[in-house]
């Protein structure tokens, strides 16, 4: 038998955009969970150029993230990838809310245990979609 068994390969790649600490570390901590492998950006503008060069299965997008306003960064977003899945998350009331979810992006609202909602969210898309976020979803470019 070997002891050494090999860790199960992540095959789902999730991106979180955020400066906000709380957040990254929900995501973190819930990907890790769900065996997702995690990208990190800052700024909307990262997320951008990122979604261009990297396949990502999801983007979870802080609507508090500096650069672009929210609702800009998700029709940049729908426009180069089409079909890649985006829930936008904030850990205030965020004014722009209802029409981003009219662009068929959903929307949560962090309260103050961030982790544990991050964590029934990705296992609520995990159950949508079977066993996560499709694999290669971002990948059609």
């Amino acid at each position: 038998m070997d002891e050494n068994p090999k860790a199960p390969v992540m095959s789902r790649h999730v991106t979180v955009c955020s400066k906000n600490p709380a957040v990254v570390t929900a995501v973190s901590r819930a990907s890790d969970r769900h065996r997702y492998r995690l990208t990190v950006c800052e700024s909307g503008l990262e997320v951008l150029g990122l979604v261009r060069v990297i396949a990502s299965d999801l983007v979870i997008l802080d609507l508090e993230t500096p650069g672009l306003s929210g609702l800009l960064l998700v029709s940049a977003l729908k426009e180069l990838v089409p079909g890649l899945p985006i829930v936008a998350v904030s850990t205030n009331p965020a004014p722009d809310a209802r029409a981003i979810s009219q662009k068929g992006v959903a929307y949560a609202s962090l309260g103050s245990r961030p982790d544990d909602e991050v964590h029934a969210l990705l296992t609520r898309l995990a159950r949508t979609e079977g066993s996560g976020p499709a694999a290669g979803a971002g990948a059609t470019r």
